[in-house]
């Protein structure tokens, strides 16, 4: 993603399962967020934070942190923004800070923002109406709340974009719109601008792979960038034909590009280097709209097909791709720049032939197309449509839970490093390690950098694998990295009375059983 349409979430930094080739070995490069939960002790109300991968099912960590300003036991969360988290107790509001952001939070008291009979409607942790009135409400470096009043706002108001929901944005302003108009709010100078000519009920924003996004409603269409500066570009439709309005068109990004369906024959590509849109009369060649059909060729990249379409161009050359070898055409779809799938067969384009050739699946493919899916039929368990081994199962078993130790963390800040000079260049980097049993491997954005980089000074030794817990009541089952390893270690020392499935502290208990297990058995 930045990674498909973009994730509506602020990431803190990212981490992601992956298989290590042949050694059965992981380690996590990426997480979704974190969630919260306010936890009610005997000694007083915690913050607990709790980390799991992308499959939403492997643990990371979980930690918790107490707040001492905060008594109420009937406190609960109210919303979480990605950055700070709104509570309501004794009648109050008030922001935390993450503690993933912010380990030094007991430096700060927690000070209350409103009272809750003062507020009338809250929107995404920033916004509160009190007496009819909009504050932008944030939170300061010094554990401060910051509160501005906006008397142009009026009535209902939505967050269109920000920050928070797109990282690559700038953080010193807010999209958004009421029931009057579509607005840029700037954050440091407490100013409200107006995008003229939009319709609030009809505005649509696209978050593009590419910049500038898209703002438009039925009859008026922007470019947005990072800055929210915004350029008006709908004249160039109506000088290339006639158009019968946005908001019927169909807006589609992806690999291959951004394009609209005008749903009269006409697809509009984008391209980035005049930042325009052109028509051009072609289909797309199945559901997933990235790649497309003009004059019976397939082409996988608007670039292409705007070639193809003028090819009196100087540059012209046919860039069509040659899906002779597909075998199931109706489902092909682009996952990395230069890399296919159909739901059945992987493919690489070869740039000569023009031809996508068949190839078999990297860990970094299989990453792309695994949901880790745990299914149980009576006595038999399957991953992913991969059953494992269940021989040594004297009852049906139960799914106790997943876990995962962090040996080689994924560092993402600007400036960050990882071993020999390996730098993260911005926010939207991504690592992946992987060890052939002997060194230990990283690539960076492998979509890009399909060559390694060799971590010479790492050990592949330690590193652990995504485990996974099973029980039949009788007995505990640990599956190491299952799609590699179909048959389960037995913790024999194990009872599984009073085990709790699901659980943090019962995971991390048999994980540390389980690796003096797995060393004995190697």
């Amino acid at each position: 993603m930045k990674h498909t349409i973009q994730r509506i979430i602020l990431f803190i930094f990212y981490l992601i399962f992956i298989n290590f080739a042949q050694a059965s070995q992981t380690s996590v490069c990426r997480i979704d967020s974190p969630y919260y939960d306010l936890l009610v002790e005997k000694d007083g109300i915690y913050l607990q934070e709790t980390v799991k991968a992308e499959n939403k099912i492997s643990y990371i960590s979980q930690s918790k942190i107490r707040l001492k300003e905060i008594t109420d036991k009937g406190a609960r969360i109210i919303s979480d923004d990605g950055n700070k988290i709104l509570v309501l107790s004794n009648a109050k509001y008030y922001f935390i800070p993450k503690p993933l952001y912010r380990r030094d939070i007991n430096k700060y008291e927690i000070t209350p923002l409103f009272n809750e009979n003062e507020v009338s409607k809250i929107v995404s942790n920033k916004f509160f109406l009190i007496s009819d009135h909009w504050y932008y409400v944030s939170y300061t470096s010094k554990g401060e709340s910051d509160k501005h009043k906006i008397p142009e706002l009026k009535g209902n108001l939505e967050i269109i974009a920000d920050s928070d929901s797109n990282n690559y944005l700038d953080n010193n302003a807010v999209l958004l719109k009421d029931g009057n108009a579509v607005y840029v709010y700037d954050i440091n100078k407490n100013k409200l601008e107006k995008i003229p000519h939009l319709t609030p009920s009809q505005t649509h924003l696209i978050q593009s792979r590419n910049t500038p996004y898209y703002l438009y409603d039925d009859d008026t269409f922007y470019l947005i960038d990072k800055d929210y500066k915004y350029t008006d570009i709908t004249e160039e439709f109506n000088l290339q034909g006639k158009y019968n309005g946005f908001t019927k068109a169909e807006m589609h990004t992806n690999w291959s590009g951004d394009s609209m369906d005008t749903k009269d024959g006409l697809i509009w590509i984008w391209i980035k280097i005049f930042n325009s849109f052109k028509p051009v009369k072609a289909t797309y060649l199945n559901a997933y709209k990235d790649l497309y059909v003009y004059h019976n060729k397939v082409y996988s990249h608007n670039w292409d097909l705007q070639d193809e379409a003028d090819p009196s161009y100087p540059s012209y050359r046919d860039r069509s791709i040659d899906i002779s070898n597909v075998k199931n055409p109706g489902e092909l779809h682009k996952i990395s720049s230069s890399e296919y799938f159909d739901n059945q067969q992987y493919y690489s384009l070869e740039e000569n032939s023009r031809r996508l050739e068949k190839k078999e699946p990297s860990a970094y493919l299989k990453l792309l197309t695994t949901k880790d899916d745990i299914e149980i039929r009576e006595k038999r368990i399957f991953i992913d449509g991969q059953q494992l081994n269940t021989d040594k199962f004297q009852d049906a078993p139960i799914f106790l839970g997943s876990i995962v130790d962090i040996i080689i963390p994924c560092y993402v800040t600007v400036g960050g490093d990882i071993d020999e000079g390996i730098r993260s260049h911005s926010k939207e980097d991504y690592y992946y390690f992987f060890t052939d049993g002997k060194k230990v491997y990283a690539y960076i954005n492998p979509g890009e950098n399909q060559k390694p980089k060799v971590l010479h000074n790492v050990s592949r030794r330690n590193l652990k694998a995504k485990d996974y817990f099973f029980t039949d009541g009788k007995k505990v089952y640990a599956y190491i990295n299952p799609r590699e390893n179909q048959k389960p270690k037995v913790l024999h020392n194990v009872s599984p009375r009073n085990l709790k499935a699901n659980d943090y502290d019962t995971l991390k208990k048999l994980l540390n059983i389980l690796v003096p297990t797995a060393k004995k058995n190697d």
